[in-house]
């Protein structure tokens, strides 16, 4: 009957599509969810469960870098800064059999990364909030317990403490590993996080995997532009971006300032066609894991 019904529709011009809304009716729902070769238990209000449902290879671009720059550096720890409840760890984990270092704020999200990683060898897991500098702030939490987005304002209903990436390795002993390859996904608050990883940048130069969310960044007044642009002082060369789908879209000079500053100005969640970006850089140092990844997904679009 259901294709009966769809097939009149067609004939109309119209089809049926299910839309999927995950409310917080559903945060106390446990949905198991196929992310690669893992089960990744998701509280139901996270939107991530129709992501992998309809669109299995979402996020898998993360895993073929992984597997790239593994290729170099055989030693290497991947950090994993917004883990989220451990879906990226498991896209990571079916690349490629790498240590990660998970790292999550959210109370929530934070339970369900250390039962989901319980399936996994080789991971540290640290609780807390990354930020610019250590520093105690008033905030307003947003999506709370699947897409944690903290808003800095003085009415701000919780405290939080941050510290710097720089500290939590130094503190935790991991500055010593091989940490060539940093992912951060945090709302937002990616570049805020990056400038609070200076010594880690200069020491180690990692390729730097992280979402370019202009819509989030508007709404905690961040200029992720500039932070962006400001790596090249680092020895960073090339800039990969992403569409929100995954795809490859193209890579560039960083010194193509006016070129990223108009990819800056597209995105839009609400008028455009790419909501946000993954951007990912690549040392001068790294050139040929450019090369290969950048080929790789080339060839896959």
């Amino acid at each position: 009957m259901r294709k009966f019904i769809r097939g009149l529709m067609n004939k109309l011009g119209y089809d049926i599509i299910k839309v999927n809304v995950h409310s917080d009716k559903k945060a106390k729902i446990i949905k198991p969810v196929k992310v690669g070769n893992f089960i990744i238990e998701m509280p139901g209000n996270n939107p991530q469960i129709s992501n992998y449902k309809y669109e299995p290879d979402v996020n898998s671009q993360l895993g073929r870098l992984s597997v790239c720059t593994a290729q170099k550096y055989p030693s290497l720890t991947v950090l994993d800064i917004g883990a989220n409840v451990g879906d990226t760890i498991a896209v990571i984990k079916t690349a490629i059999d790498l240590p990660v270092i998970g790292v999550e704020g959210d109370d929530t999200s934070f339970r369900f990364l250390e039962k989901n990683a319980a399936q996994f060898s080789n991971i540290t897991l640290i609780k807390t909030f990354l930020g610019e500098e250590q520093k105690t702030l008033s905030v307003s939490i947003e999506k709370g317990g699947w897409n944690n987005t903290l808003v800095p304002s003085e009415k701000g209903d919780k405290q939080l403490t941050l510290k710097t990436l720089d500290d939590v390795l130094k503190e935790s002993g991991l500055m010593k590993r091989t940490l060539k390859l940093l992912k951060i996904d945090c709302e937002g608050f990616d570049t805020i996080i990056l400038r609070g990883a200076g010594e880690l940048i200069l020491q180690q130069k990692p390729v730097i995997y992280f979402e370019y969310n202009r819509s989030n960044m508007d709404a905690i007044r961040e200029d992720g532009l500039s932070t962006l642009l400001a790596l090249e002082k680092f020895g960073y060369e090339s800039v990969t971006f992403f569409d929100n789908k995954g795809r490859y879209l193209l890579s560039t000079p960083i010194q193509s300032h006016e070129l990223i500053a108009q990819l800056h100005a597209y995105a839009d969640e609400s008028r455009s066609e790419i909501a946000y970006y993954d951007v990912c850089l690549f040392h001068k140092e790294d050139k040929d894991i450019e090369t290969a990844f950048n080929k790789g997904e080339m060839e896959r679009r």
